[in-house]
């Protein structure tokens, strides 16, 4: 049987019904039916969405649009765990109230980690120390970035304890790409074994600027990823 390659739009970011991007004079919602539209019209079943979703009112909507998708998730800061399961269902660790599981797929295992705490408990430190025991590559989806990058908000909004994370990561012999959004930018860096791409948000922008935070509403979009047998290609779509 031949080997079907994998495409996976990867969204992040949407910030559905939130005030903040209301006064940029984003819509949300026709934004992300726009980015719904043009998954589908590219053929694309399999979405993960990256995290930051919305007001919690939002989610039920949400979720209704994705019920045609096979959908996975990693919960950003503004994500609500409890609010989230209600409508996602999904056998998860239950050692603490996380969202964090793994998929396994042909030539990767898939980790979705959840950073909506904003820091790194060492039970999921230990979670994930075992996970990372594959002879597959690995793919880790996590709403905030884990290598650092030369911006402001990277200074300000990072994910506190990440540099556990990362040294966990550098001890294994795979290749490890993250996928992960919050920074509302694009970005792509290579550190040792690990390859990291932020994506850019489906709402609103913030330039990668090394002294202030400056946003903007001119663009958003969301990233295919393509996996074909053991090799990743990923572009990132813009509207």
């Amino acid at each position: 049987m031949p080997f079907v390659i994998q495409k996976i739009a990867y969204i992040t970011d949407i910030h559905i019904d939130e005030e903040f991007p209301k006064t940029l004079g984003v819509d949300s919602r026709q934004n992300w039916e726009r980015i719904l539209k043009d998954v589908a019209s590219r053929n694309i079943n399999d979405i993960i969405y990256g995290g930051d979703i919305g007001e919690k009112s939002s989610n039920s909507w949400f979720f209704e649009t994705l019920q045609n998708y096979q959908l996975s998730i990693s919960l950003g800061n503004h994500d609500d765990f409890s609010e989230v399961i209600k409508h996602y269902k999904i056998d998860f660790y239950k050692d603490f109230k996380e969202l964090s599981y793994v998929q396994e797929r042909d030539f990767f295992k898939c980790i979705f980690f959840d950073s909506s705490t904003e820091f790194i408990s060492e039970k999921q430190l230990k979670w994930l120390k075992g996970e990372l025991i594959t002879p597959k590559k690995i793919l880790l989806f996590i709403h905030h970035p884990i290598v650092e990058i030369p911006s402001i908000i990277d200074k300000k909004f990072a994910l506190k304890g990440r540099e556990k994370i990362q040294a966990l990561l550098q001890e294994v012999s795979n290749d490890v790409t993250i996928f992960s959004g919050h920074y509302h930018m694009q970005d792509h860096r290579h550190y040792k074994n690990i390859t990291q791409y932020i994506t850019p948000a489906g709402s609103y922008q913030v330039e990668k600027d090394p002294k202030e935070i400056k946003v903007h509403s001119n663009t958003f979009g969301y990233r295919i990823i393509e996996l074909n047998k053991d090799q990743i290609n990923t572009d990132v779509v813009l509207f």
